[in-house]
């Protein structure tokens, strides 16, 4: 797996961010792009911590049997296709998880940007 990628460093990220009052936003914005990508699902996490779980689960289904929508899910979310690339495994379940952070960690910059952006 990629060095850039620790579980522990994406949950002391996930805990940061939900204390923001961005988070709410950001969870409208992950739920906006799903339905972008054309996936069909409601994010039913209420806890930060689970949805990574939650995401993760999602995108695994995707690559195992839905990878057009797992791409446009990538496409949507506008995640770095260079970032995808450089995952050095092949485990469905290390790139999920990977992905899954790369995915929240965009999702995050779109929201606090459009958020710096506002109160110009």
């Amino acid at each position: 797996m990629s060095e850039k990628y620790d579980l522990t460093v994406v949950n002391q990220w996930i805990d940061e961010i939900s204390e923001s009052d961005l988070y709410p936003n950001f969870l409208i914005q992950l739920q906006k792009d799903l339905g972008r990508a054309g996936i069909d699902y409601c994010i039913k996490s209420k806890a930060p911590r689970d949805l990574f779980s939650e995401i993760a689960h999602v995108l695994l289904d995707k690559l195992q049997n839905a990878f057009n929508e797992y791409l446009n899910l990538l496409y949507a979310v506008d995640v770095s296709e260079a970032k995808v690339r450089a995952i050095d495994s092949e485990n469905s379940e290390d790139i999920a998880e990977h992905v899954t952070y790369l995915i929240l960690q965009r999702e995050w910059q779109k929201v606090w940007f459009r958020n710096k952006q506002s109160k110009k």
